[in-house]
């Protein structure tokens, strides 16, 4: 089930706000618990069995660290935890990719016996939520929560369970023993809610026949405005699908009285790699920042140790989002630029606060970025990559691969691309859903959630949306 799907929108989404917000205060846990958990399942059918065990490992593994008194046992218990729950993302997701490798270097055919793993929807998002429980606990960040249908409530939350944020138990908690909810946190999140949907459906959606049509054509057919233009395209669309499942997730979530960090800060609005990594998909690149990058030593020990470190995060972070050569390089490329930032800030410390260096240096690097992130193989990444590099080469300029596109992706893609290139910092949807607004913005805001969900649900339901990129992930 998808947030911009008519039987979300119009069946699920109205029985839980009305179960959730008109139900007992003693009842909201419990009946928020039994809607997610329905909600997974109407997801993922039975493999809502996963999601059931990793609350369990996580709930007991931090009960038990409570308990444990000296610094070995709660070593040991933690270690256990941790083990499981990565045991079962690996077998999941990474099996298959590991077993095709080793067979190739062996040649064991062990890939017949490992196929048809299918992939959780999710299972990334919340196993680093539980690591990040286990973790705090046994840092004694937090205590373990011994309410089971709390701590079961706040990890199912259905807004969060799919597609992130990666939403940390020390920064909800408080919000799931106590619920904000009021008619201005509802009107708040039910624009936010529209705002992303706007993105996915109108943006995300209206554009992506263009990198689907060239990412599909013959690899040496490709031109380089085409390769550049399918980058361009594909960095567009996974912006505002991401960033616009963020907001539905961050609206969904303020609409029951909770409250989710942001996710995304106008990332394309960057100047350098190091900033873009602190503006985009900031759930995931601060986790691996306080749990793998810190915990290996960081910045502390020397450049050498701070760069080894470094590339083994964007590593990490490239396998995170999938298992495939393409997602590791795509990682590793990243953390060479970020690596390459630090060296130059070390000798020239204002260089990376340009503004021009948007323009010549940053929105270049991170378009050239993105075949690695789409594409099936090296192999369809590098001649996308050859093309981009050929202006002078016979038929550079041609279109042919877009030509029969329909007038909306075209429209879609020149608004996409306006805020993909303007500087502008100001944000319409954080206008829109400011806590400080004045009467005629919240009027403008109500009537843009009137709108939005009208045009949006005309569009899906003429079949125009498709699955979030993210659930892939």
């Amino acid at each position: 089930m998808v947030f911009s799907a008519s039987n979300f929108l119009f069946f699920f989404l109205p029985i839980a706000l009305s179960v959730a917000l008109f139900a007992k205060p003693s009842a909201f846990r419990p009946s928020l618990l039994v809607l997610s958990l329905v909600f997974y399942y109407w997801s993922s059918d039975t493999y809502v069995i996963i999601l059931v065990a990793d609350v369990v490992v996580a709930y007991l593994g931090a009960l038990a660290l409570d308990v444990c008194g000296s610094t070995r046992s709660r070593n040991a218990v933690a270690t256990s935890a941790v083990v499981i729950l990565v045991g079962i993302l690996v077998f999941f997701k990474y099996l298959d990719f590991i077993v095709m490798n080793v067979d190739l270097i062996s040649g064991s055919k062990l890939p017949m016996k490992f196929t048809g793993i299918v992939l959780p929807i999710g299972i990334s998002f919340f196993t680093f939520q539980a690591l990040s429980y286990l973790i705090d606990v046994h840092r004694r960040a937090i205590p373990a929560e011994p309410n089971v249908v709390l701590f079961s409530t706040y990890f199912t939350f259905f807004p969060h369970l799919i597609a992130g944020p990666i939403v940390r138990y020390r920064d909800v908690v408080e919000d799931f023993r106590e619920p904000k909810i009021s008619l201005a946190s509802f009107s708040v999140g039910a624009t936010r809610f529209a705002h992303g949907l706007m993105k996915k459906v109108m943006i995300a959606d209206g554009v992506a026949p263009i990198p689907d049509a060239i990412f599909a054509a013959p690899h040496d057919s490709i031109s380089f405005i085409s390769a550049w233009l399918a980058a361009a395209a594909y960095g567009i669309q996974l912006y505002f699908d991401f960033s616009g499942y963020s907001d539905m997730a961050i609206g969904l979530a303020r609409m029951f009285g909770i409250r989710f960090a942001e996710n995304f800060k106008r990332p394309y609005a960057s100047r350098s790699i190091t900033e873009f990594w602190r503006l985009w998909h900031i759930s995931l690149s601060t986790w691996f920042r306080d749990y793998l990058y810190i915990p290996m030593g960081g910045s502390r020990h020397g450049r050498i140790a701070t760069y080894r470190n470094l590339l083994i995060v964007f590593a990490v972070t490239g396998l995170w989002h999938g298992a495939s050569w393409t997602f590791l390089c795509w990682g590793l490329f990243h953390g060479l630029f970020i690596l390459g930032e630090r060296v130059a800030t070390g000798r020239w410390p204002k260089v990376l606060e340009k503004g021009w260096l948007r323009y010549v240096y940053f929105l270049p690097v991170v378009t050239f970025s993105w075949p690695l992130f789409r594409s099936t193989s090296l192999e369809q990444a590098i001649s996308l990559w050859k093309a981009m590099g050929l202006p002078g080469a016979a038929d550079a300029f041609s279109l042919d691969a877009v030509s029969p596109l329909a007038t909306t992706s075209i429209i879609a893609l020149a608004i996409g691309a306006a805020i993909y290139v303007l500087p502008g910092r100001l944000s319409f949807g954080q206008l829109l859903t400011s806590e400080t607004i004045g009467d005629r913005l919240y009027i403008a805001g109500a009537c843009y959630t009137v709108v939005a969900l009208v045009v949006c649900q005309v569009v899906a339901l003429s079949g125009g949306y498709t699955p979030f990129l993210y659930f892939q992930f």
